[in-house]
């Protein structure tokens, strides 16, 4: 066998091993999230949110089309399956060509290769069975595609650097300028790498003197340290508790980066001649820092920019000025071939396949062009095109301002932590980036959002550390990797920068890049809406690569120290072993079961409820991602509900989404009734406003005012007031408060508009998962019927449940066969299945089903159908039991009383008891805690009563003594239970 033989093996190996894993736990179709609006995007190569993904959607497309499986989505799944695994191929030759650059010599043993490849083969494992990576490799995300072009990229310098005087050697650099260019159609994660390109380039071929580089080196970090120093001085005054405004934070900024940039013009101008010339660390860091700007954003915002600029909305004029720009690179090209300069001819070059690639984006005009029925942003022209590469959605941020947000929902960030630099700190950087390093290479606490790491049995220990860097260490053994990866790749980064300080700083710099600096470039506020593990995979990449680095220096290092072979051989295999199992045997081990999902139909049937919730040709209001982008994917592609018109609440504060709802009619149901003009629509504002009473009328026969008989039975009107009144009367508030001064989103302008427009012709629905601040006040009239309240014309009453009980219990009862048309009858496939992992995500939406049966068991209980409300909940327990799916002990104890109120005493006592047990470990934990809502004395004493077991009601009454002491009501019954038990005694005897 020879070397190359025995590297294909390992590759081909490594390769399968992450396909088939992959395949084996994939997404069998649409999941939560961006997914189900990327897999619609694909299908009919629509226009998804800004700043969009043409290439990914393009490929997504020839994928839909592949007759492998019955399922679009997972057909559409399996390009994110398949670039992983390729990532995977790619990360294990990069390793070896990594390694092979720093022994500076051939391998000539088959066992000297062994060591290399089963090395580089476990760092490619541990990295194909990590965490995010395994999440991003099993939908149908951009994240994985991403990987993979990053991963590309990193091979073709690699290697270019293995001979860059060959004849053909730029060709490697062109085809990483062209995979750069597409990689703005996917995720912008490969556009970094155009730094650490440029750095190995100019180590190769320009850099002459390796001492001056080496000491120009200890002045980057010098110069690095500085800035950071001044940036950690300036931040950690800024104290204020009260958000700026964006010209305060604009303001920062710009000074911010005029201090930056004159304290580096001062560093660099002292030193000039030493920072400034070829040999400098300075300038593979200056020029590659100038091609990035170039690509981003210059390529990406400025060059559609520019086009509008000449051309404003003339598409002609602008496809000629696209023309020159590639002549005039056309001739830059001939005129470098002509005179021989060949640096020109390859930075020509590869600008044109820059340009090629970002191409791509020419989809966006022409399909937007086209009303797909997804059309975000309408980048029909190439001045809405800069717009939708601008993000202009979603407003304006600053770079180095750290705190700013005005958002209610994140002012804690201004009392919680005491200064920018606090939060820069223990948030931005380490919450969210250095605890997702760890979470993939040390081991994950749990998967509730912010929970910590996890290197289980030795947190203890590991806490220690965990509080300088403000990430808690908890959890289970199952679910640690004992940290041994981590400590693995640490090992790796000392050992790198040892024997290949320069290769090592490029790693480095590809590390900082995809993860640190990301993380302060994004600049997040918190809290966010989920983790953001999946932004920095580029980052967990690099690290693996130190993985398997440290693992061969070990080797080395047991070559070095024992002499005689046969124990050395004996010490290398077994040490390969023990790493192999406690590596990625050990990550397959612990993320399998969390990444399995294989079985997980959860976003489609949630999806698929919350449509059949709707009566025929209805509006349902939703209100984010994972209420709108499954329900787009199930209309678009599996053609479920079309008659349904969705109409999201954040998207409803923008003029282009008002415009294509009253416009807009794809599957021709009829349009969204919208009386406001376009003009008015496109410049269409919040407004002030204060809590005023509004009213809608019914429908009336005409010349009278009586509501015709059919309207009363179709909403099954039950509330005589309302007919008499002939009309719905109702409180809209404010929404929105400016000191003084309150007023209403856009969004609740729209929701009053469509609700008035409307006038009782089609359904009105809000899904269960809207917010009380988006109904505009008409919660009383918002009737239950699944997962979803539809408004009728009639009032909620005071002693009952406001439920649909026919409808309800009809969805409520599985329905085994599917329906593109209105059927009533959930699907619950896997709730019950133990062996399906349900993230926090699932648990939230799968609450909602929960919340639905017992609302309609306490409809029941009002009406006195004791029966039917223990069926109704002995039913939602069969579908969703608590022992898989967990509920807080408030809950379980309100449940418990249900059964009570229906005559159910067994299964009361059987719930009880576990509350019990829940509510006296609470008391262990905090035995103060008496004052919150499911507080567990409150608990206890109510569950001790009920059982009339009053030895456990006076001991509860005294422990509260010592919490009250002077309060005559835990006085007073302490002495009655004392006397209950006296009595209790007396008889006894």
């Amino acid at each position: 066998m020879t070397l190359k033989l025995l590297n294909r093996i390992f590759a081909i190996t490594v390769f399968l091993i992450s396909l088939i894993t992959l395949l084996m736990t994939a997404q069998p179709t649409v999941s939560f999230w961006d997914c189900g609006e990327f897999i619609a995007a694909a299908y009919y190569l629509q226009v998804p949110h800004p700043p969009g993904a043409p290439l990914f959607l393009i490929v997504g497309n020839i994928f839909s089309k592949i007759p492998l499986v019955e399922n679009i989505g997972y057909r559409v799944n399996l390009l994110s399956v398949i670039t992983s695994a390729l990532s995977i191929l790619l990360l294990y030759l990069i390793i070896i060509k990594v390694i092979k650059n720093y022994l500076n010599k051939e391998l000539n043993k088959l066992f000297e290769g062994f060591l290399l490849y089963f090395s580089a083969a476990i760092g490619a494992l541990a990295f194909s069975f990590s965490d995010t990576f395994w999440f991003n490799g099993v939908e149908a995300e951009v994240y994985a595609s991403s990987t993979f072009l990053f991963a590309a990229v990193t091979y073709l310098i690699m290697k270019w650097n293995e001979n860059p005087d060959r004849p053909d050697a730029e060709k490697y650099i062109i085809l990483i300028a062209y995979l750069i260019g597409l990689s703005t159609g996917v995720h912008l994660m490969s556009v970094l790498a155009i730094v650490p390109v440029v750095m190995i380039v100019m180590f190769k071929k320009y850099v002459q003197d390796k001492e001056h580089l080496f000491i120009t080196a200890k002045w980057f970090l010098i110069h690095s340290g500085i800035i950071l120093l001044i940036a950690v001085i300036w931040w950690s005054g800024e104290k204020s508790q009260v958000p700026p405004t964006p010209e305060e934070y604009q303001k920062f900024d710009s000074t911010f980066k005029i201090v930056i940039a004159l304290v580096s013009a001062l560093i660099v101008g002292i030193n000039y001649k030493k920072l400034l010339n070829k040999n400098s660390f300075y300038m593979p860091l200056m020029i590659g820092g100038v091609a990035l700007f170039a690509t981003y954003p210059g390529v990406v915002k400025y060059f559609p920019a520019l086009l509008t600029l000449i051309g404003g909305e003339n598409i002609v004029i602008e496809l000629l000025v696209v023309l020159l720009v590639f002549g005039g690179l056309g001739y830059l090209v001939h005129y470098s071939i002509k005179e021989s300069k060949p640096t020109l001819h390859l930075i020509s070059l590869s600008f044109i396949f820059i340009l090629i690639g970002f191409t791509t984006f020419a989809m966006v005009i022409i399909r937007s062009n086209q009303n797909p029925p997804m059309n975000e942003n309408e980048p029909n022209t190439f001045p809405e095109l800069e717009k939708y590469l601008n993000r202009e959605q979603y407003g304006d941020f600053p770079t180095f301002k750290r705190r700013f947000s005005a958002e209610p929902h994140q002012q804690e960030i201004y009392t919680r932590y005491s200064s920018d630099l606090d939060f820069f700190y223990n948030y931005q950087m380490n919450h969210m980036m250095t605890r997702y390093l760890l979470w993939n290479f040390a081991g994950r606490e749990g998967w509730t959002q912010d929970m910590g790491a996890n290197v289980a049995p030795f947190n203890g220990i590991a806490n220690i550390f965990g509080k300088l860097i403000g990430v808690r260490f908890n959890g289970d053994v199952r679910d640690s990797l004992f940290g041994i990866p981590f400590l693995l790749g640490l090992l790796g980064i000392y050992f790198h920068f040892r024997r290949d300080w320069k290769m090592a700083s490029v790693y480095m710099i590809m590390f900082i890049l995809m993860g640190y600096l990301t993380a302060f470039y994004q600049n997040q506020q918190e809290p966010q809406p989920r983790e953001r593990d999946y932004f920095y995979v580029g980052a967990f990449f690099v690290f693996a690569i130190w993985i398997s680095i440290g693992i061969y220096s070990l080797i080395q290092l047991i070559q070095d120290k024992i002499q005689r072979e046969s124990f050395k051989k004996a010490a290398i295999i077994g040490t390969l072993a023990v790493f192999f199992v406690l590596v990625p045997v050990k990550m397959f081990a612990a993320n399998y079961y969390t990444h399995d999902r294989s079985k997980n139909f959860i976003a489609w049937d949630y999806s698929y409820n919350l449509l059949q919730t709707c009566a025929p040709n209805a509006i349902l209001f939703t209100n984010g991602d994972n209420d709108t982008f499954p329900l787009w994917y199930l209309q678009d592609v599996e053609g479920v509900r079309r008659d349904v018109k969705i109409v999201n609440l954040s998207l409803l504060n923008t003029e282009w989404y008002i415009r294509q709802l009253k416009n807009n009619d794809p599957y021709k149901v009829g349009t969204v009734r919208i009386r406001f003009s376009d003009e008015l629509i496109k410049n269409i504002r919040p407004t002030q406003w204060t809590t005023k009473e509004l009213s809608i009328p019914l429908p009336k026969v005409p010349g009278t005012n009586i509501v015709p008989s059919d309207f009363i039975s179709q909403f099954n009107i039950r509330d005589s007031s309302v007919i008499r009144e002939g009309k719905i009367i109702w409180t809209m508030p404010h929404t929105l408060n400016f000191g003084d001064v309150t007023g209403i989103r856009v969004q609740d302008i729209m929701v009053r508009e469509i609700v008035e427009a409307n006038n009782w012709e089609r359904p009105i629905y809000f899904a269960v998962t809207c917010s009380d601040d988006s109904k505009i006040g008409l919660h009383d009239y918002l009737r239950m019927e699944g997962m979803g309240f539809r408004l009728v014309p009639e009032k909620r009453p005071l002693q009952s449940e406001f439920v649909e009980p026919y409808i309800l219990a009809a969805q409520l009862k599985e329905n085994p066969s599917f329906s593109r048309d209105y059927l009533p009858g959930f699907k619950f496939r896997g709730l019950n299945d133990s062996t399906i992992f349900l993230d926090e995500n699932h648990r939230r939406m799968i609450q909602n089903y929960r919340n639905a049966f017992i609302r309609m068991t306490l409809y029941y209980l009002t009406q006195g159908q004791n029966d039917l409300a223990i069926q109704t909940l002995n039913e939602m327990e069969r579908k969703m039991p608590i022992k898989l799916l967990p509920m807080e002990m408030g809950l379980i104890y309100e449940l418990s009383n249900l059964y009570l109120k229906a005559g159910a005493q067994e299964k009361y006592n059987e719930l009880s008891s576990q509350v019990e047990k829940m509510a006296l470990k609470k008391l262990e934990e905090n035995p103060n805690d008496a004052q919150s809502f499911y507080n567990p004395y409150r608990i206890l004493l109510d569950i001790y009563e009920n059982q009339n077991r009053n030895d456990k009601l006076y001991e509860l009454w005294k422990k509260l003594e010592a919490i009250f002491p002077n309060d005559p009501v835990v006085k007073s019954n302490i002495e009655k239970y004392k006397q209950l038990l006296q009595g209790q005694d007396t008889i006894k005897n």
